[in-house]
Formats: C-alpha cells, structure tokens, sequence
C-alpha cells in the first residue's frame, strides 16, 4: 500500500460515501472503489460493509483508520520539515572557524540577520586547526568553514570566497632585539628558531615559509608545533619567531610585535565550501555574510 492509497482509504472511512469521499479526493467514484478493493485485496481482509446510500467500518477499518491518520500525518509533516529545510527555512548550520584568527567584529550582523530572518535554524561555531576544517569540510561534517586562503586554493571541490585580504608578519616576542623594527627581511631571522604548524596540520604554510627562507639563502632552524594554538603559545613565551597574518588573535597582543616583511604568501581570510554539500542554509549563510562584509551596493 502506498501513501496515495492510505489517503484514499483514510478518505472514504471518514466520509463513510464513496461518491463524497472521491469527489473530496479529485477523482471519480469508480476509481475509489477499486483502490479501496485493491487495499482489502492486499490486506487480505473487509474494510467496508457497503449498501446503495453508504457504507460502514468494519471493526478492522476503525483500528486501521486510528493508525493510518497517524502514519500519514506524520509522513506529512516530515515532508513539510523537509521542504522548509530545503527552501532554507529552517535546520542547522556547522561552521569552523580557524583557531587563532579573530573574527569578532565579522559575525554580529550575519547572526542578527539569522536571528531575525530564520529563528529555527542553529547556527553551530568551533575552532579547529588547518588539517581538521579540510577534513570535516570534505566529510560535510561542517558547511562552511573561515580559513586562510593559502590551505583551501587548488584543492578538489573546495569553492571559496575571499573576505578579507591581510598579509603575512613576522611576529617576534616584545624583547627580541629586533622587535622595534619597522621593517625586516626574513634573512634578518636566519639565527632564530621558526616556529610553523606541522606538515601534518597545514602541508602548504609549512611549505611556503620553508620556501620563502630557502629564497632569502636560508635554511631556518624549525620547530614545528602540532597547531597554531601552539606555536602562539610558544611565540608569547619568546621560544622562537614565527609568521603570522593580521587576522591572527595576537595582533594587538602586548607580549609580541607583528614586524612588517616581504611577501610570503596569501594568508587572506576565506570562507570555503564544499562544491558536494548541498545543505541550503550554507548558500543563504555564505551570501548573507559577504555582503554584510562588503556593505550595501551602490546606487
């Protein structure tokens, strides 16, 4: 029996007249009748006691008439959830956010909007570091994620918008001889321990700064931190120097000093999707908050 059937029978039950319940239905008396008989067929047992004017339930047509309203309105009700969610009225939306990077003052908008606009969709926020938000955001364990553009460019199915463009530091303890540069070359740091996140945490910021002191005629003694959690960490406690954009939480931290450098690479804030995630509120998120960024258009 399938939903078009139950809502037939459930129909023709409550009315108790054929020729009622199809004309409520859309459809002529003698259709009814042979899908109420194909039902009785299949179930192999009376519905209905029929005469000329009306028919009656059988004992067996009260109880399924009870359990079917229940089936069919639940059926209904879960396409109804599934239809508002599809339209992006309502369901859940999980967004990392690279740990370290302060995005603060770029969210107030974009959850006030939501709040106002779509009041049953959640709204989930975490931090993670690099390898974590590629991973999650391929399993679409999370929808849209905020990262550097330098860890999702030129990956297989990753689309991203820039949100910002920033640059790349060097940043330094307070008491580093250099701290009150306003200028350095990256060779000026070829005695000091560079601290970067593992290969295993982000392959290409590794990479791309082993690179850039290779260009500088430089082989820097590294010390590689398992997250950027860390290597803040250990760049507030003086172990060592490393490089970091201005969107970092530490830029206006008063223990170090963000040094201006030659380019390094593209540490822009992103945000990224996954081309294969199909949840419709990340589209409605993804417009919403780049242009909260950008103001309103022109006239």
């Amino acid at each position: 029996m399938n939903m078009t059937q139950m809502k037939y029978f459930i129909m023709a039950a409550k009315c108790q007249n054929f020729t009622k319940a199809a004309d409520k239905l859309f459809i002529t008396q003698p259709a009814l009748s042979r899908q109420i008989a194909a039902i009785e067929m299949e179930l192999n047992m009376q519905l209905f006691v029929r005469n000329s004017r009306s028919v009656k339930l059988t004992p067996a047509a009260i109880v399924l008439l009870e359990e079917f309203e229940k089936i069919y309105n639940d059926y209904n009700l879960a396409i109804a959830k599934a239809a508002s969610s599809f339209e992006g009225i309502s369901g859940e939306l999980n967004i990392g956010i690279l740990e370290g990077a302060y995005v603060g003052d770029l969210f107030p908008g974009v959850l006030r909007h939501f709040s106002r606009f779509y009041p049953q969709v959640k709204l989930n926020l975490r931090n993670y570091s690099f390898n974590s938000l590629i991973e999650k955001l391929y399993s679409n364990e999370l929808d849209v994620i905020i990262t550097l553009r330098f860890d999702v460019e030129g990956r297989d199915k990753i689309q991203y918008e820039i949100i910002e463009n920033t640059r790349d530091h060097v940043v330094v303890h307070k008491d580093h001889p250099l701290a009150n540069e306003k200028y350095v070359r990256l060779s000026d740091f070829k005695e000091d321990t560079i601290l970067m996140v593992s290969p295993e945490d982000s392959e290409m910021s590794s990479r791309l700064i082993l690179a850039a002191c290779k260009n500088s005629g430089f082989t820097p003694k590294v010390k590689f931190a398992s997250s950027l959690q860390e290597e803040m960490l250990w760049v507030e406690a003086g172990v060592g120097v490393c490089i970091l954009d201005t969107r970092n939480s530490l830029y206006k931290n008063s223990t170090v000093r963000f040094l201006d450098v030659d380019l390094i690479s593209d540490p822009s804030l992103t945000m990224a999707w996954n081309a294969d995630n199909y949840n419709p509120m990340k589209d409605i998120f993804r417009d919403n908050f780049i242009t909260a960024q950008r103001g309103p258009a022109a006239t």
